[in-house]
């Protein structure tokens, strides 16, 4: 089959809205996956859901290397995890491509919290338990997961709201109406550097190009944390192993590019290589990461 493989317009889902910066990196992938394969390779965003549309649909499709997905930690470790209605099973439906990117993340304060770094946080959450709100883009979100994982390390509550995305939230950041934020790295940079917000505390073990002076949570008491929400190629299962190789061979060329790398650093993203084994195994990993978080913050979403 490789030998004619392919011989027609593959298709890659997305469960982000066109328009966003992982929608960029995705027709970026598409354009640069064309000239290893032959064959256009077309984005069809299927947002909703938490990106569960998008896998669903890969899932569901014939196992031909004509259909694939870019999907993220949302759709393929927490959402499993988190949601009651679940119609993929991520251990069994997937044929892992490899790892694409990750995404940095900084946690961010109105200007007027009595904190001005995540030490002074952590003694302000446990001096004021139960009385501190944060802002997330949405029940079970990176942004939501990522607060929660920082939560759990430091021993502290703070009260969830979510919203329908990361913008409204952010904008009652800046507006003083909630204190705390997760946000990615490239948007919160633009927002501290104009003062609108401070940032505390990026969330990768090494600092954050765009925020230098910016400590990490490692360098700021909590070792080894490292938080960033992640993308990867996936395709159904039932692949036939010379189509896998194929794409994993594609996509290797292409995270091989420098100009591939740049276009994703320019997002604020992180490039990341692997092989399909790496990818399923990481994954596994991230599963058993989020259902002992979700569990241990007893995270739960309204029916």
């Amino acid at each position: 089959m490789a030998q004619t493989y392919p011989n027609r317009p593959i298709k890659l889902y997305l469960g982000q809205a066109a328009g966003g910066a992982v929608d960029t990196v995705a027709r970026a992938l598409a354009e640069r996956l064309s000239s290893p394969l032959g064959q256009p390779v077309i984005v069809e965003p299927r947002p909703g859901a938490g990106g569960m549309l998008a896998a669903e649909a890969v899932a569901r499709a014939a196992p031909d290397g004509y259909t694939i997905g870019l999907l993220d930690a949302g759709a393929l470790a927490v959402n499993p995890v988190l949601q009651k209605k679940v119609s993929y099973n991520v251990a069994k439906d997937f044929a892992h491509i490899g790892l694409v990117a990750k995404i940095p993340l900084v946690l961010i304060a109105n200007p007027q919290l009595a904190a001005s770094n995540l030490p002074e946080l952590t003694t302000y959450l446990r001096q004021n338990p139960g009385k501190v709100t944060y802002a997330s883009s949405g029940m079970g979100g990176p942004l939501h997961m990522a607060m929660e994982a920082y939560k759990q390390r430091a021993g502290v509550g703070a009260v969830h709201i979510p919203y329908k995305g990361g913008a409204p939230g952010l904008a009652d950041v800046v507006a003083g109406h909630v204190p705390l934020m997760f946000v990615d790295t490239n948007l919160g940079s633009q927002y501290a550097k104009s003062g609108k917000v401070k940032a505390l505390a990026v969330a990768t073990l090494e600092r954050n190009p765009q925020l230098p002076d910016v400590p990490t949570f490692n360098e700021s008491g909590l070792k080894g944390f490292d938080f960033a929400p992640w993308v990867g190629l996936v395709a159904p299962a039932g692949l036939p192993r010379d189509v896998a190789a194929k794409l994993e061979q594609a996509l290797r060329q292409v995270s091989a590019s420098p100009e591939m790398a740049a276009k994703v650093q320019s997002l604020g993203f992180i490039p990341l290589k692997s092989d399909g084994a790496q990818f399923s195994d990481f994954a596994g990993k991230e599963v058993a990461y989020y259902r002992h978080l979700i569990h241990e913050q007893k995270i739960q979403v309204d029916e």
